[in-house]
């Protein structure tokens, strides 16, 4: 049993400014390969896209590509790695966010999380911020996850079957 009080909201949490769940727009970015990395690519978008229109622009896309190869070099700090991965760009309102994940130590991912302004957006940096995905993004990496599962952790380790295993749905 809770205590009293506690199912209740804090009294400074503004639960009108919670807006309600609407699918966002997802597509596969492609894969983007450097060296012997393969990066599994997705694009989030927060707004509507004109039908034919690319899902983000391409210049925010190849920004954020480059920038995910520029931090290559830095995933060798962790070790036991893969150099096989997964990116997510998701555009939104405030900022364009970059989750760059790779696989290490069979089971683990790790993370760098990245962003640009709105008001610069193919200038990206890292962030030290405590925030690792939002509601859209997690769907993405559960799909991920289970597609590690499924092709690499089977007793039988097929690293192009995990490559060619994208999230197909349009929206998340």
């Amino acid at each position: 049993m809770l205590q009293p009080g506690v199912a209740d909201w804090p009294k400074d949490v503004q639960i009108e400014s919670l807006a309600a769940y609407e699918p966002r727009a997802l597509a596969s970015l492609g894969l983007w390969c450097s060296d012997e990395w393969a990066v599994k690519a997705y694009g989030i978008q927060l707004k509507s896209v004109p039908v034919g229109a690319p899902l983000i622009e391409p210049e925010i896309v190849d920004a954020a590509r480059q920038h995910v190869v520029g931090l290559l070099p830095q995933t060798e700090v962790e070790g036991a790695f893969y150099k096989t991965g997964f990116a997510i760009l998701h555009q939104g309102a405030m900022a364009n966010w970059l989750l760059f994940q790779w696989w290490t130590h069979t089971d683990v991912w790790c993370q760098f999380l990245s962003y640009s302004d709105v008001n610069d957006p193919e200038a990206f940096g890292v962030t030290q911020r405590p925030i690792r995905a939002c509601v859209y993004e997690t769907a993405v990496i559960w799909h991920e996850q289970l597609a590690w599962i499924r092709h690499v952790l089977n007793g039988s380790p097929d690293r192009q079957a995990y490559l060619s295993d994208v999230k197909r749905s349009a929206t998340c």
